[in-house]
């Protein structure tokens, strides 16, 4: 099993900490996970997404190539990533 995971949003969002807490809970679980942030140099406002991989094997790669399951807060972030959906 591996889920791909994307949330995506604008910064103060909560996007960073959705990802962490999913890759935090699959990790108590005893799933192997990969989180990767990505954000702007803004406070608030700015792009904010991450990628969270969780599977039963080792992770080759914290890149996520299609999403099973994407969390998108805003439509600039909807538009950038539908060809990862």
């Amino acid at each position: 099993m591996e889920a791909q995971c994307l949330f995506a949003g604008f910064g103060g969002q909560g996007v960073l900490l959705m990802g962490r807490l999913l890759a935090q809970a699959a990790m108590d679980k005893g799933f192997q996970v990969s989180w990767m942030p990505s954000y702007g140099p803004e406070m608030r406002g700015g792009e904010a997404n991450c990628a969270v991989v969780i599977s039963d094997d080792p992770i080759g790669s914290p890149l996520i190539s299609e999403a099973t399951v994407a969390v998108i807060m805003n439509k600039p972030s909807l538009v950038k990533f539908m060809p990862k959906m």
